[in-house]
């Protein structure tokens, strides 16, 4: 366009013409929808089903659009038009400022910042390829034993499910090639693995974000409690557990191959792989650099030491993940820099890039509690309570909340979002009403697993099929009767255990 005339310009692309069809469709809904949501009274909305609307609405402007922080703004901002009306900005600004400036989630912010340097510097400086040959030349080119070998390390590297995915898909996809098996197989085990056991450990990256958002429920103390409401919590996680032992049965080859998964075999054994992505742009970028002299001789203690560093800082800072993080970078760095891995500079350009890295992730953190805020000011708290209290059976909960949440998480994997929301809530009502509160816990949690595995846009599911090199669709396609058999016996496991516990 060589026109520079600004109202020229807005009228060309905002011309519906020259826009694509989709995106008007969904902007027709959007304004629509929130026009709608500005017209209902705050009578209308106080703890009742319209605290739920909004999310409806995120849900397809998800659907549409695959970018999850723009869904999550756009239908955070919807809640405050609902309830604040023409105070909507001001509010929205207001709580996005009072949940940036809390301790607790200042804390979280940062931990999470220096895990992500942490993961850098072992990926960096060849620490995690170490690892990865260390195990394959123990276990040699046997199907069974690599993509177990696969799922013990993506379990280890759990601490963070993101790097477990991509390390554990660049290390092992190669061996799988050579057998002449399909990488879908590979990309299903340690998606299973990584997200899984990340959410079992108090330590890993979705276990330690579960306890701060036990913590910031108003009957729970502090972080010492919501620990201990946690880990009793862990064994009711029947998905986690259920989807773990099936994907370490077919690693096995204990359990059979269905569907699509047949097929892959099929054209495996043929030399082709089904799904297989062509366009190296596609591929997550390599961090190490292999023709660097030194990075060559890595010993695998260069991750065994930050791993044991971690577990260590934290059991000895009573699970102040902020300073056990911050104690684990300065050992990580100090084993690095003295042996010549690298200099000062580079270690802290590490530690810089993953702040980087985690920021995405943050933000999506910050949208989400503003989201909490405006919530509990239109009494989710309330609204939760009166629908519980409708169940005619409380041993029914842990069954319905498991159903609810994962058919939820299926149509588009919220992760963090959805415990954010549902659990500081549901603690305080669950114990009003005198439900087992590990169980239905343990049933909210499985329900985020569940979706986290089975939607086709879930995050750690586009990272586990880029670093198998597949494609995402082939990858969800293959995975399915797995992940589907996994939730439907979780969902039977809470009906039972509802009225056992």
């Amino acid at each position: 366009m060589s026109e520079k005339n600004i109202f020229y310009r807005i009228a060309h692309y905002m011309n519906p013409r020259n826009i694509s069809p989709k995106m008007v469709k969904l902007w027709a809904f959007w304004i629509v929808f929130n026009i709608v949501l500005f017209l209902v009274p705050h009578s209308m909305a106080k703890e009742s089903i319209w605290i739920l609307v909004p999310l409806a609405g995120l849900f397809v402007y998800a659907l549409v659009t695959k970018d999850v922080i723009q869904s999550l703004l756009m239908g955070t901002f919807s809640m405050y038009i609902l309830w604040y009306k023409w105070g909507a900005v001001g509010s929205f600004f207001d709580d996005s400022l009072a949940v940036l400036a809390d301790e607790e989630n200042i804390e979280m912010y940062m931990s999470f910042f220096l895990c992500g340097g942490i993961i850098i510097a072992m990926k960096r400086s060849g620490s995690t390829k170490a690892f990865a040959e260390f195990i394959t030349s123990k276990i040699g080119m046997n199907e069974r034993l690599i993509l177990t070998g696969s799922a013990v390390y993506s379990g280890i590297m759990s601490i963070d499910d993101y790097v477990s995915a991509l390390t554990a898909g660049a290390a092992f996809s190669p061996l799988v090639d050579k057998m002449k098996k399909p990488r879908l197989a590979l990309a299903y085990v340690i998606r299973t693995f990584s997200i899984c056991i990340s959410a079992i450990l108090p330590f890993g990256a979705w276990g330690y974000f579960i306890i701060f958002q036990i913590a910031d429920a108003e009957n729970v103390a502090d972080r010492s409690e919501a620990t201990h409401i946690f880990i009793q919590s862990v064994p009711y996680m029947f998905y986690a557990i259920v989807a773990c032992v099936i994907a370490l049965l077919f690693a096995l080859r204990l359990f059979p191959k269905l569907g699509p998964m047949k097929k892959a075999y099929e054209l495996a054994e043929q030399g082709i792989q089904m799904g297989e992505l062509t366009d190296g742009s596609e591929q997550e970028e390599e961090d190490f650099d292999e023709t660097d002299p030194r990075k060559k001789q890595i010993s695998v203690w260069n991750l065994l030491i930050p791993m044991l560093t971690i577990a260590v800082a934290l059991i000895a800072t009573d699970l102040d993940c902020f300073l056990a993080f911050g104690i684990t970078a300065i050992v990580t760095g100090i084993l690095y820099v003295l042996q010549g891995i690298f200099t000062i500079g580079e270690y802290v350009q590490c530690v810089v890039d993953g702040f980087v890295d985690m920021v995405d992730m943050v933000i999506i953190l910050m949208i989400g509690y503003t989201m909490q805020e405006v919530m509990y000011t239109m009494g989710m708290e309330g609204f939760v309570n009166s629908v519980c209290n409708l169940v005619p059976y409380v041993s029914l909960l842990p069954f319905i909340f498991f159903v609810f949440f994962s058919c939820s998480e299926y149509l588009y994997s919220l992760n963090y979002t959805l415990y954010q929301i549902a659990i500081p809530v549901m603690l305080v009502v669950l114990t009003g009403i005198g439900a087992n509160v590990p169980l239905c816990l343990g049933a909210i949690i499985s329900a985020g697993l569940f979706g986290a595995n089975a939607c086709v846009v879930s995050d750690l599911g586009v990272i586990s099929a880029r670093a198998s090199r597949v494609e995402i669709y082939e990858q969800y396609r293959t995975s399915q009767p797995y992940v589907l058999i996994a939730g439907a016996v979780s969902a039977v496991l809470y009906l039972i255990a509802g009225f056992v516990f």
